[in-house]
């Protein structure tokens, strides 16, 4: 069984019962035909952006947040730099990506996606995003978000 089956999974299943702890998500998954152990779950739950709320009548539920967005957003934008990206040239309170033609629109739109606060907005050509910042101190912290963004294992 592979991650995105086992993803889905645990996504249908939070948001079809009110599911109070690791251990009941785990039996309703096992009931599903999918092992799964405790510490791949726990990986799973942060990967999702699941958290472990209280409703209003007390008791605990799993609700997926936001921050499942971000990570997927993040991932992509990682697939696109590494795949895509061919040169990076700050210039004042820009930056000019350079992507291996018909590429740009992607990468610009995972930028715009992603959500740093740096990045005013973007303009994609065919092979080239330029990135606008409010000032070169911006623009340089981007540049250093783009590379741990390729760094990341």
């Amino acid at each position: 069984m592979g991650k995105k089956n086992r993803h889905y999974h645990i996504l249908r299943i939070i948001e079809s019962s009110p599911i109070e702890s690791q251990q009941d998500l785990l039996d309703a998954l096992g009931r599903e035909g999918l092992d799964v152990s405790q510490s791949t779950l726990s990986k799973d739950l942060k990967e999702l952006g699941i958290i472990k709320v209280r409703g209003k009548e007390g008791r605990f539920r799993f609700l997926q947040t936001k921050e499942r967005e971000i990570f997927h957003v993040g991932v992509l934008l990682k697939k696109e730099l590494q795949d895509f990206l061919t040169a990076t040239v700050p210039v004042s309170n820009f930056i000019v990506l350079k992507t291996v033609s018909g590429n740009a629109g992607g990468t610009a739109k995972c930028l715009d996606d992603i959500g740093w606060p740096e990045i005013i907005g973007t303009v994609a050509g065919e092979d080239t995003v330029l990135i606008i910042t409010r000032s070169q101190e911006q623009a340089q912290i981007v540049v250093d978000k783009l590379q741990d963004v390729l760094a990341a294992k």
